[in-house]
């Protein structure tokens, strides 16, 4: 499996290695450029002064062997010259040369430095120089000579051979030393990261309560664990949410299985005794648990949507006229002034069924809830280029407190209006159908007592 640190420890380490042998390879280049350098100026040195040391007399080309300078040319010394005339012949060499001849290379008038093989093995490096010897009289003819001087250089070599060995040693030692570093630099520098790891491999549905501590860590974790910190504060409400949910639908169905239960006790028990209104009881209570079950699957299947329902064009006002028909009677009935307007001809791109069901849950709420004299209206307005619908109502008892609470599932004002039809799921319902159709569904509390539900076009709704 791969990790962080693994692949950071391995490309570390090739780039660290490849810096060591470049850097290794660098400094080697250069200290034999230098050496090299340094020995071919001692070279031309040597040549010069044999150059100043050669003369040009009556009888022919002459060096003056006298003085300290010729040393180095003598048997076993190192260093050997060549001194030839103008027409090759050879005027004088070391005595060590014995039959070798030193090779000249170069024809110009500048010096020539290379490299030669004297006695078959022994590297040298060698320079030669065209020029024209001292005169000793005046009344004689110039002439040039060739000189070659050449030097031994196996010290050079074994020079350059200590340091490829110094520097192949010093590079095996760091790439050593590196590779116990780089890993326990890694390690703890990520140390921070595998205690996040391990932190939130410690964390289940028991203990979302939990917080990753964002104290002392670097820059980028505090970053990630801030936003786990957010991500588990979300799962913590979803739970707790389905937690009460689980609760609401536990306590939703205990009285009418309950109900169903002593009824069935008591129609075991006493037969002869049972109520003609038993079977009515039984039935109203069937469809009130079929309406609750349906109206959770309906609302499982809309999360599920989550936007992705077909649209098409929807005119609101031929839509409205359908809906709000169904509810002016039985305002009427409950003597509730029902309005509604749309202001020109307003087409939405939505899902007409989930649209109706939406208008529909607002609408029942608003009639059933508003009391008697009170007025519901319903009005369809653009706003900033969005379709928005507003279902306004008269409400009694209700204050700011409860409004966020309209939409939770099961939750009623008034727990004594359980079997009036209502199950506390429409509000919930019309707003997970709001989310699949990309609307939302927002409740205000206006002066008065007067409660307003908005629908309105997102904006990413709006845009497609």
């Amino acid at each position: 499996m791969k990790t962080i640190r693994g692949e950071l420890t391995r490309r570390l380490m090739l780039a660290l290695g490849v810096l060591i042998v470049s850097a290794g390879a660098a400094v080697y280049v250069c200290a034999r450029a230098a050496l090299q350098r340094q020995f071919d100026a001692t070279l031309r040195a040597k040549a010069e002064t044999l150059q100043m040391l050669t003369e040009q007399k009556s009888s022919g080309i002459e060096i003056d062997f006298s003085g300290e300078d010729m040393r180095g040319y003598e048997a076993g010394g190192g260093d050997f010259f060549e001194l030839r005339a103008a027409d090759g012949k050879m005027v004088a060499h070391s005595p060590a040369l014995h039959e070798e001849l030193l090779p000249i290379r170069g024809s110009a008038d500048a010096p020539t430095l290379y490299d030669v093989n004297l006695f078959g093995t022994e590297r040298a490096r060698a320079i030669s120089i065209r020029f024209y010897p001292r005169l000793d009289e005046e009344n004689i003819k110039g002439v040039t000579a060739t000189l070659v001087v050449a030097s031994l250089r196996g010290e050079l070599d074994r020079m350059l051979g200590v340091l490829q060995v110094v520097l192949a040693g010093c590079g095996v030692a760091l790439l050593a030393v590196t590779a116990w570093v780089v890993p326990n630099l890694l390690r703890r520098g990520l140390a921070p990261l595998q205690h996040v790891a391990d932190r939130a491999g410690r964390i289940d549905a028991g203990s979302l309560s939990a917080r990753f501590a964002t104290e002392n860590l670097p820059g980028e974790l505090t970053a990630i664990t801030t936003r786990l910190n957010e991500l588990l504060g979300r799962l913590e409400e979803s739970f707790e949410r389905e937690r009460r949910f689980s609760s609401d639908v536990a306590h939703e169905f205990r009285t009418p299985i309950a109900e169903l239960r002593s009824m069935a006790e008591l129609a075991l028990k006493l037969p002869e005794e049972r109520l003609a209104g038993t079977d009515r009881e039984v039935l109203a209570i069937a469809k009130h648990l079929e309406a609750v079950t349906s109206q959770l699957l309906t609302m499982a299947r809309g999360e599920r949507t989550n936007g992705k329902c077909t649209r098409e064009g929807v005119d609101l006002h031929s839509l409205l006229e359908e809906v709000c028909g169904k509810f002016e009677i039985k305002a009427t009935a409950r003597r509730v002034g029902f309005h509604w307007r749309v202001v020109g001809k307003i087409t939405i791109q939505s899902h007409a069924a989930l649209l109706r069901s939406i208008l529909g849950n607002l609408l029942d709420n608003a009639v059933e809830y508003t009391p008697s004299g009170g007025k519901v209206e319903v009005e369809v307005r653009k706003e900033d280029g969005r379709v928005a619908i507003d279902v306004t109502n008269t409400t009694e008892g209700l204050d700011e407190r409860d409004v966020p609470h309209l939409f939770d599932r099961f939750w009623r004002k008034d727990q004594a209006r359980t079997h009036n039809g209502h199950t506390g799921l429409g509000l919930p319902l019309a707003r997970t159908f709001a989310r699949a159709i990309g609307c939302t569904l927002e409740a205000q509390l206006e002066a008065g007592g007067r409660l307003r539900m908005t629908l309105r076009e997102s904006e990413e709704s709006y845009q497609v």
